[in-house]
């Protein structure tokens, strides 16, 4: 599950990098670890634009943005 995964990133390629381990660890474990909610917390909105999110939204995952000052 997702829900207790928190990701902090502050580029696309952080986020596409991160999403890469999400789906390797899928891969390697059950094959069902992937549902729920993606909580990314990020500085800059250019995040969105990266290139691995419609491959989990595919999959049913939902993506909760919660843009911050820092991280």
């Amino acid at each position: 599950m997702l829900d207790s995964r928190p990701c902090n990133v502050t580029t696309p390629q952080q986020l596409d990098s991160e999403i890469r381990d999400i789906l390797f660890l899928d891969n390697v474990q059950r094959g069902d670890e992937i549902s729920g909610t993606l909580h990314v917390y990020y500085t800059d909105d250019n995040v969105k634009s990266a290139t691995l999110v419609p491959v989990l939204e595919s999959r049913g995952v939902y993506f909760a943005w919660h843009k911050v000052s820092e991280l």
